[in-house]
């Protein structure tokens, strides 16, 4: 049965923004071993993640994540079974994909391209893309309140 899993985390004090390419190539390699697909949103310091695969293989994802000293402040947004990937493929969203490797940019985009909502990168779910949206959006709530 097909599982999806969506959290939320602060990166740590430990993380620097150097490392999200490793953090892709490994997950990428990682995913692909375990038949897991999603989204990985980092912006502004945050971390959005959706998770899709067999359960036991997105539950173990998920604890190697709540285990890397990189993240603070992990919450799980909700979790259960779906009928339908939303995403077909890992993918990263993130800001500067041309100072990547030219056989990486396939696997991210721009975080401004999310923000259509009948972007592909958003996802095939209306409810999964309902989530990503609700995400970016509450930087500019964040930015407007402080």
């Amino acid at each position: 049965m097909l599982n999806r899993l969506v959290y939320v985390s602060n990166a740590s004090a430990f993380f620097r923004e150097e490392e999200l390419l490793e953090i892709l190539k490994v997950s990428r390699r990682n995913n692909e071993r375990d038949g897991l697909s999603g989204l990985m949103v980092f912006h502004e310091g945050r971390f959005f993640q959706i998770i899709e695969g067999e359960m036991d293989a997105v539950m173990r994802c998920f604890n190697r994540i709540m285990r890397d000293g990189r993240h603070d402040d992990l919450v799980m947004i909700e979790t259960g079974q779906v009928e339908e990937r939303s995403f077909g493929q890992w993918r990263m969203a993130y800001q500067d994909a041309q100072s990547m490797p030219k056989d990486m940019r396939h696997a991210v985009f721009s975080i401004y391209d999310m923000i259509p909502p009948d972007s592909d990168e958003r996802g095939d779910v209306a409810s999964v893309r309902t989530r990503v949206r609700d995400f970016l959006a509450s930087f500019d709530t964040l930015k407007m309140s402080g």
